[in-house]
């Protein structure tokens, strides 16, 4: 009797499983319908500007572009942007890319077809290659009123009207301009930097080029922007930017060679100047320097140091002024003294072996005539040891016309 009410039982829980499965199944089927969302396809009302270089910015105005910029694919002839500055569901903001050419530009949202904008017109970027000037008395980076100054480069254009030349902010007249070359009569200005304002047409964009710097024979003071590159913050810097970069405008050798020397720091955000060996970035006899040419006149170098430390292994570390073009002589093995085939050269030197504390160095120079120059650093660290710069300058105390 027992054996037959189990069975009874048993049977019936089999029968309503074998009624709840289908329905449980097709309970489960209606809730796994998923709708599949498509986005609005973007409408661009308005491109501008349509010409100019690479790394203009060009702003796409009109709707449905989203706020995402990993959603939103933009190329110029063929050629994808890398750097989508801004982007709303209005308007979006993006650079034009390093090898872009004229052509169709494209934009795209999610997986939405691209849209066709418009066409942009991308023309060489222009840049500078050399400045100097043909005063024969005083030399190549120094020019008084009237002297001829040549531009050397690349894309400057034919068309005078859309170029501009200033020293320090005073425009130089143009006398000759082709597309390599730019040829300026010196105006009345005080000393710095040259730069060029080119328009590609009458109505594109500028861009501003930057070059080295021009010297009045009278001028004093602080003449480092026309004989240094990237030598005072805030620092350029190239390669990967992060807090770590490495330093343009400078010649390396040894562990300085693809090795960053600038770092930025919330403290620093204009970067520092840094040498140091920190594990495995040895910098045995490394040098780090930059060559120029200085006419005759009393000089003061300013050397601006935030931080001197050793903790480990050898430090050494000399900032050096040599006759010359990569003429720093080397260092013996524990840092502290000079040594080699170009110690003849040195006029002057600076050595740093041991913990300092932050301090300016002033290094006091006479020069009775024009001389090429190195000046820079060569360096014994090979475990544990820093030094960081927020300015290496150049003063000028007097002018030509007062030299004894």
């Amino acid at each position: 009797m027992n054996d037959m009410k189990y069975s009874l039982i048993k049977n019936a829980f089999g029968l309503l499983a074998l009624i709840s499965f289908p329905m449980l199944f097709t309970g489960c089927e209606q809730d796994a319908k998923f709708k599949t969302y498509v986005y609005p396809t973007a409408e661009i009302s308005e491109m501008y500007p349509t010409l100019g270089y690479a790394a203009e910015k060009v702003t796409f105005v009109g709707t449905n572009f989203g706020d995402r910029k990993e959603a939103l694919k933009v190329a110029f002839g063929g050629v994808a942007v890398s750097n989508i500055l801004s982007c709303n569901n209005n308007c979006v903001v993006v650079e034009v890319p390093e090898g872009a050419v004229a052509g169709d530009v494209t934009l795209q949202t999610w997986n939405n077809e691209p849209v066709t904008v418009g066409t942009f017109k991308v023309y060489p970027t222009p840049i500078i290659e050399e400045i100097f000037s043909h005063n024969a008395e005083y030399g190549s980076n120094m020019a008084v009123e009237g002297d001829l100054v040549t531009i050397k480069g690349a894309n400057f254009g034919t068309d005078k009207t859309l170029v501009e030349v200033k020293f320090n902010g005073t425009v130089a007249p143009i006398e000759s301009l082709v597309d390599e070359q730019i040829v300026v009569k010196t105006p009345a200005y005080t000393s710095g930097l040259v730069t060029v304002t080119i328009r590609p047409e009458a109505n594109a964009n500028s861009m501003t080029l930057t070059g080295t710097g021009l010297m009045d024979p009278q001028a004093t003071g602080d003449v480092t922007s026309i004989f240094l590159q990237n030598s005072v913050a805030p620092f350029s810097p190239s390669g990967a930017v992060g807090t770590w970069a490495i330093a343009t405008g400078w010649h390396t050798t040894g562990g300085f060679v693809g090795a960053t020397t600038i770092q930025f720091t919330e403290e620093n955000p204009d970067g520092l100047f840094v040498l140091e060996c920190w594990g495995s970035n040895k910098k045995e006899n490394a040098k780090i320097y930059q060559v120029t040419t200085l006419p005759k006149g009393d000089y003061v170098f300013e050397l601006d140091f935030v931080q001197i430390q050793k903790e480990a292994g050898r430090f050494g570390v000399h900032f050096v002024i040599a006759e010359g073009d990569g003429t720093i002589p080397d260092l013996v093995a524990n840092g502290d003294q000079l040594t080699g085939e170009n110690i003849d050269k040195v006029i002057t030197s600076y050595g740093i072996t041991g913990t300092m504390d932050p301090h300016t160095k002033e290094i006091a120079v006479h020069l009775d005539e024009t001389k090429q120059l190195t000046m820079g650093f060569v360096t014994q660290l090979n475990n544990k040891g820093t030094v960081k710069l927020s300015a290496i300058k150049i003063n000028r105390e007097k002018a030509i016309d007062n030299q004894d």
